[in-house]
């Protein structure tokens, strides 16, 4: 049975080494003879070629990165887990499953046997945080219950339920009756053996005041896991979610490089611009790598920014019609995209502007957005998005 049944994609990879510092980027557009990486249109994977010193030695391989299957969504965007502390869903009895040969943690589907003992459970409590300043020593309600069961395994499985419809959890959180919670401030509480129903409410009782907390959780009937980032601040009255403070991400930040096929090039931050060029190892060369974070627009639509990895205050952006190396902190450009993938090309499509498709203009040598009908007159003048082994 499938490991994770189409709920998360994964990139497959076979010996990825480290590659030297010294092999610098060719910023022209001619030939590299030796270790130049391609993209191969028939089995849709990257190849690189070894590279060698004129000693013929520190030889360095890159065998193949295949291209991550693509996942049917809205968007039609690849998804790829990769950190460790990620966590996932496995068809597998075992409730827990660490597979040597896969990163993340993974768990097995909670079952109709699972949440009909949540439906049953007599471990039933309101939802509570308190902050220092608070004369109460119950706390401010969250606008929900916490309700857990046990598996077969001993582990606890936690559920939110009888939310508040003007409630922090439902309004300002965007948590849904029957989520699961997976991970409360780096505690990872799916799958967990220590933390009880008593500990997950102490958990969001001593929630801090006016310090980013994470929460993540799993909705059995999208099968979506989402992950929220807020504020809270109180006063003695109450507490509330600090305004403009909650960003919603469907996954954790990628790092990624951005090809364009027809040149076998890539794009690159070099001398504070946005260039295009080949590279012997774009996969591990960081000027050509971009985190790529996912948000949730109002309207529950992915939202992708693609941060420059080597100077984290730029961004990809665009300057008019010109894709370029923007400030971010500069709010007169547009930084944030969607992602249209037709065939093997995958498009950022520029928020605010639904009918502009971000392509590459070979005439003018630069990426810039075009309607619709210019920018798919001829395949392969998008991007390929390929994920790549480095860290955010």
């Amino acid at each position: 049975m499938d490991d994770i049944d189409g709920l998360i994609t994964r990139v497959q990879s076979r010996t990825v080494c480290c590659v030297k510092d010294n092999d610098d980027i060719d910023s022209s557009h001619s030939m590299i003879p030796h270790g130049e990486s391609t993209y191969d249109e028939k089995t849709q994977s990257v190849r690189s070629l070894d590279i060698q010193n004129e000693n013929n030695a520190n030889v360095v391989k890159f065998s193949e990165i295949e291209r991550p299957i693509i996942m049917e969504e809205s968007n039609q965007r690849s998804e790829n887990i990769r950190e460790e502390n990620v966590v996932g869903i496995s068809e597998r009895d075992s409730a827990e499953v660490i597979d040597k040969n896969k990163l993340g943690k993974f768990f097995q589907r909670p079952n109709k046997n699972d949440y009909d003992k949540l439906d049953a459970s007599p471990f039933v409590s309101e939802i509570f945080v308190k902050h220092p300043d608070e004369d109460s020593d119950k706390g401010d309600p969250l606008g929900g219950f916490l309700c857990t069961g046990s598996r077969s395994d001993g582990t606890f499985l936690h559920e939110f339920c009888s939310l508040q419809p003007d409630g922090i959890l439902a309004k300002d959180l965007s948590v849904r009756e029957k989520d699961i919670l997976v991970r409360l401030n780096e505690k990872n509480t799916l799958g967990s053996l220590e933390y009880n129903h008593e500990g997950i409410l102490e958990l969001f009782r001593t929630l801090p005041t006016l310090k980013t907390i994470s929460m993540e959780t799993y909705n059995g009937k999208s099968e979506t896991f989402t992950t929220v980032e807020f504020l809270l601040e109180g006063t003695k009255e109450e507490i509330i979610v600090k305004e403009n403070s909650v960003m919603l991400t469907a996954q954790p930040p990628l790092v990624e490089a951005l090809l364009y096929q027809r040149g076998n090039t890539s794009l690159a931050y070099q001398n504070g611009q946005l260039a295009l060029c080949k590279s012997a190892n774009f996969l591990t060369d960081c000027t050509h790598h971009f985190v790529v974070k996912k948000t949730l627009d109002e309207g529950f639509y992915n939202v992708y920014t693609f941060q420059v990895q080597k100077n984290k205050s730029k961004f990809l952006g665009l300057n008019g019609r010109k894709l370029e190396i923007i400030d971010g902190t500069d709010e007169a450009y547009i930084k944030s995209f969607q992602i249209e993938k037709i065939k093997r090309d995958s498009f950022l499509k520029p928020c605010g502007k639904d009918d502009m498709y971000v392509y590459y203009n070979k005439f003018k040598g630069i990426y810039e957005a075009v309607s619709r009908a210019d920018a798919l007159k001829d395949e392969g003048f998008g991007m390929i998005i390929i994920p790549t082994p480095c860290q955010p």
